[in-house]
């Protein structure tokens, strides 16, 4: 995929700092194709394998960035011998290293996905030396679209006592019964589940946050605080590939936690 650029008759790999920023739209090596820049979403984590054999451009690279973090961005290369749902990680103008197996497999599909809408998956990296060797890795994460909501795009909105009634004893309910996922498909159910009692909760706090008088503010500030990260679970149980990665249940138990001192 374009703009790469090599010093032929070189043994070493010069890169011009400069590259190491992509430009917002980006030349590939096929006719007329061109991508842009995806949107800055929520940074995923990848895992970058293959590193010991471009060492040399690994190197070139840590060079050129000189500590500072660099933009990588992810190519697919479905015509690869040993992994037709290999995808390729790159930083400035060379290849470091490919996506780890299993996750391999659902970044193809994204960065396909990706490319079909005429977008570029990229995100942020750093070369780390490894503790004990001459080697040095590089890390990173790629921005994906964001997932569900946020707590500032909720409309502040008062609950009746009634209503807020049922929203606690529904919270309560939730975190007794809730159990840790043993699966990212039962991971995300109950993110899912996790947001629809946080909802209505947050829009109240934001109206608490607005109406102070009369509440305890401070606590339903707390409540807001939480039902924030638990939006944000949910987000990031869209791309997990581990159901550990993510605490929801701790997230249920703090929430009840928080509100059933507030109805007391």
């Amino acid at each position: 995929m374009g703009f790469l650029k090599k010093v032929f008759g070189s043994k070493e790999v010069l890169i011009d700092p400069v590259d190491l920023t992509l430009p917002e739209v980006i030349a590939t090596d096929k006719p007329g194709l061109t991508l842009k820049k995806a949107p800055v979403g929520q940074p995923v984590d990848i895992e970058i394998v293959g590193e010991s054999f471009r060492a040399v451009n690994i190197a070139a690279v840590a060079k050129a960035a000189a500590g500072n973090q660099f933009e990588i961005y992810l190519v697919p290369e479905p015509t690869n011998q040993y992994d037709k749902k290999a995808v390729a990680v790159f930083a400035a103008t060379v290849h470091v290293g490919y996506i780890a197996k299993p996750a391999n497999g659902q970044w193809f599909k994204w960065v396909n996905e990706a490319i079909g809408k005429g977008e570029l998956l990229w995100g942020i990296g750093r070369a780390v030396s490894k503790e004990d060797t001459a080697n040095t890795g590089v890390f990173g994460f790629i921005y994906m679209p964001k997932v569900g909501r946020e707590v500032e795009e909720l409309v502040a909105q008062k609950m009746s006592d009634a209503s807020l009634s049922k929203a606690i004893e529904k919270t309560i309910a939730l975190s007794n019964s809730c159990i840790e996922p043993e699966t990212v498909t039962q991971l995300r159910s109950l993110c899912k589940k996790a947001v629809a009692i946080a909802t209505p909760l947050a829009a109240h706090a934001k109206w608490v946050e607005e109406n102070p008088e009369g509440w305890d503010s401070q606590k339903w500030v707390e409540v807001m605080s939480v039902c924030d990260d638990i939006f944000d679970d949910f987000s990031t149980a869209a791309y997990v590939s581990d159901e550990m990665d993510v605490d929801v249940v701790g997230r249920i138990q703090e929430l009840a936690e928080l509100v059933e001192i507030i109805k007391l």
